[in-house]
């Protein structure tokens, strides 16, 4: 595999507000990151108004079962829709998942909303508007994590893919903020103290229905269906800052476009093909690892239910336990900040195989200052500090994880199996997401502190599993990714045909005067014509 990483491209000299095409591209992606804010924003939504007495009065004081279903029915919606957005990902283009999350998020909060008013049943009207807000959140985080892994400039791509769960805990910060404000600022018993945080979603939805409409398609979905031209015009505009004779555009184009012709050729988009190769199978089970990694780890206790968290230690205080969670998220977003960052120069699988330990260990922390706490008669205020700082230090090392666990499932799938391969993923993620935020209201009502027990051994399992299977592909394209599963075996890389002739100016044989009468020809007209 040849050096990418050294040919010339015209972002490399320019300044940041020099280069047109790559601010135009950027804008893009903030879309996607807007979007990610209010998926962040939305998600620990309930969390934070459990806090507020207006909440829970208009929802009839959901406890247990139902509190955990409130938090669950979103990823079963997420589960049913999942196979729906797959294929309109694959037949119609990667936007209008982004659109039918638009939409799900304005009618889910507008009907949120009302819950509660006279007349209505609030918990029936909230829970569905949950409903269909999960529709639209599993809808975008499939189509999301595509998008950023496929419209990216290969310089910056895994930096961008890594930062893309940066802005869901953003959103985190940005509503722990509001709903402290909200909930500890306004009357208790006004229903506006959680309605306030509550519709603030919908003129964010908004932006995001209308902005998506000038995001282009991705260039390997233009490519795989027959939309060449706009396929190597996307690049040239958005990678090459608009230069038809950039060396790393044609790289990266020839690099594509060989990868989906063999898969092509291959019928690598099909499930039997999928299944029947073990190194897809591979790809297959590391997406459903992560999604392991990511909801059976603990996390889902502390996100959906530190308000139970902190009154099992005696702070009970409601605008202390909002204060505390806002100052939280504010933390845990620098952690993935950080994390980027080192990313930059660190593996994959060693950020994960040193991260883990550093989890099981404050399970087992959080699980005896709680059980300190719960021995002393009049409660043990050093145990419930330990708590709070517990927490802070688990979703630290959690958050620093962040960013490989959920960009990692898109990376590692060739262009054919991409969606199929989210979708896998959304489905494992999707059951264990209800199962954790259904079963952990219960459990921690049942048994308490108790139940961190049972998340220590399958962190454990969670260690070992990515000690054996995860794949390195740090420095790698997405097209280059293949190899280290196949060995290039079932996807011939154009690399060390194209690079050559990329570098020097010179043509490989009869294949590379092929590529150049296509791509600069063909191509170089048209652009040379505008």
């Amino acid at each position: 595999m040849s050096d990418w990483h050294n040919i010339a491209n015209a972002s490399d000299h320019l300044k940041w507000h020099q280069n047109k095409g790559a601010l135009k591209l950027n804008f893009f992606l903030s879309i996607i990151f807007v979007g990610m804010i209010l998926n962040g924003y939305d998600g620990s939504l309930i969390s934070g108004l459990q806090a507020s007495d207006a909440w829970q009065a208009d929802l009839n004081y959901p406890n247990g079962v139902k509190l955990g279903l409130l938090n669950a029915c979103g990823s079963f919606s997420g589960i049913l829709v999942g196979p729906i957005i797959n294929y309109i990902d694959e037949h119609f283009g990667r936007r209008w998942g982004i659109r039918f999350y638009g939409v799900s998020i304005l009618v889910g909060s507008v009907i949120g909303c009302i819950a509660g008013a006279a007349g209505t049943n609030g918990y029936a009207l909230f829970i569905t508007g949950r409903v269909i807000i999960g529709f639209g959140l599993t809808s975008f985080l499939m189509t999301s994590l595509i998008v950023v892994q496929e419209i990216t400039h290969p310089r910056t791509r895994e930096t961008l893919a890594h930062s893309w769960n940066s802005w869901y805990i953003l959103g985190l910060f940005i509503e722990g903020w509001v709903v402290f404000a909200c909930v500890g600022y306004i009357d208790s018993t006004s229903s506006w103290s959680w309605r306030i945080p509550y519709i603030i979603q919908v003129p964010i939805a908004l932006y995001i229905l209308i902005a998506v409409q000038f995001v282009p398609e991705t260039p390997r979905w233009l490519f795989a269906n027959g939309r060449a031209e706009e396929a190597f015009q996307f690049m040239v505009e958005y990678h090459g800052n608009g230069d038809v004779n950039d060396p790393l555009v044609h790289f990266e184009y020839e690099e594509m476009k060989e990868a989906i012709r063999k898969e092509k050729e291959a019928k690598g988009e099909s499930w039997k093909t999928i299944l029947s190769r073990r190194s897809n199978v591979h790809r297959l089970g590391l997406a459903i690892i992560m999604s392991f990694l990511t909801n059976m780890s603990g996390s889902s206790i502390i996100y959906f239910y530190y308000t139970i968290v902190f009154d099992q230690v005696g702070i009970t205080d409601p605008t202390t336990q909002t204060g505390i969670a806002a100052g939280l998220n504010g933390f845990t977003w620098l952690c993935q900040l950080a994390a980027v960052y080192v990313g930059t120069f660190v593996g994959r699988r060693k950020i994960i195989l040193w991260i883990w330990p550093f989890l099981l260990l404050s399970l087992i922390g959080l699980c005896i200052s709680g059980g300190l706490y719960a021995k002393a008669e009049d409660g043990n205020t050093s145990a419930g500090i330990a708590t709070v700082a517990l927490v802070w230090i688990y979703l630290g090392f959690f958050n620093a994880a962040c960013p490989i666990i959920y960009s990692y499932p898109a990376e590692v799938q060739t262009f054919s199996m991409r969606s199929k391969g989210l979708l896998v993923w959304n489905t494992v993620y999707q059951l264990q997401s209800a199962y954790v935020t259904w079963v952990d209201a219960i459990a921690l009502e049942a048994i308490g502190y108790k139940y961190y027990i049972v998340y220590m051994p399958l962190v454990i399992i969670q260690f070992a599993l990515a000690y054996f299977f995860m794949v390195e592909t740090k420095g790698y394209t997405l097209e280059e990714i293949a190899v280290a599963f196949d060995g290039g075996s079932k996807i011939s890389l154009a690399n060390t045909d194209i690079l050559p002739a990329v570098e020097h100016g010179q043509q490989n044989g009869n294949d590379n005067e092929a590529r150049d009468a296509e791509v600069e020809g063909d191509h170089k007209a048209r652009f040379e014509s505008k």
